[in-house]
């Protein structure tokens, strides 16, 4: 663990600056830059900034989702995706070096936000919207972190997270802890503790631009049901669903056809021409997430959203980052995740195959497919979920952890059951002797 925060203080110290500065701090002083309102909202606004990184919802961290699946391949010349095309990704991969280091650091700024927010005295301080915020991007960062590199589809297995739940100290870089990894459950109990924090301070706030507290309950309800906590999820998605301001668009382009939130966007990571993320780049420009045959071949014929399966230069893309300018935002989450997520709740809290019918056929009907009358078995009924979580979220970032949460990463990709989560990048191995390499990759 030693390795990945060497650059996540100096990121917080240039946060905490006049924004205005044309010569930013490059080091931190113990003690001297959480110190008043304005200081803590710049380093909140850091936190977004670093989850805006190229590595996280930038781009990769999405696309790689879809990469590694059935979604896409990789036609381009970057061995970093050509490993993950591969399925056989080694622990020397570019990307899985490069994210662990970034998520870790936009979990060391929630850490200094929530241990040093209550030693301010500001009355311009909004000290709940601060602290809620910064414990809702904790719990998402761990929980990203969770899916890729932890054994999150088994609350038994030993293979959680380190779990640094306090800001490196004194910029001292010898104080950098050398921590093992937590087992899955006490990871998930952290990141369920950090949400029932968020909830409880973030209500009243609906700016699908941060975490506000629509969006820390919808990860919720996504973080209870890879627990298989049916009943929380389904009433968390169901108070979205019935109490939010958000609302389907009617219309599907109207999802992806502009660099503004749509209606039905809870939370998404923001970007515009001067603040660019790199979907554009990746998707329309280059070749390295180009679209999968077997994703086109997939559509039933009536599918509305084949559409978002678009050619460009002889090549098969996805529709839903076309703004050239890449002011394309990451959707982290939409009403229409709500809707499959209490779908889903629904059946399998009560083995009825037809409990959650109305919420997927609100999503079919939508997509001009119509309404399924009946399922005939909760396998039927699985089938059914698993093409509209694909149909509507591809290219989002969701589908490998859907095979895995549904154990088909053989069936469907012909994986090796080890590589439902990626390895641990062989940097931290070697800079930690309490790192312990998921099973099946090698350790040195």
């Amino acid at each position: 663990m030693k390795r990945i925060f060497y650059t996540a203080l100096t990121f917080i110290a240039m946060a905490s600056c006049d924004v205005l500065e044309t010569e930013p701090q490059t080091s931190l002083e113990s003690g001297s830059v959480l110190v008043d309102a304005a200081s803590a909202n710049a380093i909140l606004l850091g936190a977004y900034s670093e989850m805006q990184d190229i590595n996280y919802y930038g781009a990769e961290f999405i696309l790689n989702n879809d990469l590694i699946a059935d979604n896409s391949v990789y036609q381009g010349f970057y061995d970093s995706q050509l490993e993950i095309d591969q399925k056989a990704v080694p622990y020397t991969n570019l990307w899985v070096t490069e994210s662990w280091v970034e998520i870790y650091e936009v979990i060391n700024i929630s850490n200094l936000l929530i241990t040093g927010v209550d030693g301010i005295d500001d009355p311009q301080l909004d000290r709940d919207l601060v602290y809620g915020e910064a414990h809702a991007i904790r719990a998402l960062a761990y929980f990203d972190l969770l899916r890729y590199f932890g054994e999150h589809y088994n609350l038994q297995s030993v293979y959680g997270l380190p779990l640094l739940l306090e800001p490196i100290p004194d910029n001292d870089f010898n104080q950098i802890p050398n921590l093992p990894r937590s087992t899955v459950q006490e990871t998930y109990n952290q990141i369920n503790n950090d949400l029932a924090i968020a909830i409880d301070l973030l209500q009243g706030t609906s700016d699908s631009g941060r975490m506000n507290y629509w969006a820390a309950l919808s990860l919720r309800a996504r973080v209870s049901l890879y627990q298989k906590n049916y009943s929380q999820a389904f009433q968390d998605a169901d108070m979205v669903i019935k109490s939010s301001p958000f609302a389907l668009e009617p219309v599907l382009e109207d999802i992806y056809n502009t660099t503004e939130a749509s209606g039905e966007s809870i939370f998404e990571i923001e970007y515009n021409e001067q603040d660019q993320s790199s979907f554009n780049t990746y998707t329309i420009r280059r070749d390295e997430y180009n679209v999968d045959e077997d994703l086109l071949d997939f559509f039933d014929e009536n599918d509305l959203r084949q559409a978002f399966v678009v050619e460009e230069r002889g090549r098969l893309r996805t529709g839903k980052y076309l703004d050239p300018d890449n002011s394309n935002n990451a959707k982290i989450f939409r009403l229409t995740e709500l809707y499959l997520i209490r779908s889903e709740a629904a059946v399998f809290s009560s083995n009825d195959p037809n409990a959650g019918s109305a919420d997927l056929n609100e999503i079919r009907d939508r997509a001009g497919l119509g309404s399924v009358e009946s399922f005939s078995s909760v396998t039927a009924y699985t089938d059914a979920l698993l093409y509209e979580r694909r149909a509507e979220l591809n290219y989002e970032g969701h589908r490998f952890f859907d095979l895995v949460r549904f154990d088909r990463i053989d069936q469907v990709l012909g994986m090796e059951d080890f590589r439902k989560v990626f390895p641990l990048p062989r940097n931290e191995l070697q800079t930690s002797d309490a790192l312990e390499q998921n099973p099946g990759y090698p350790s040195s």
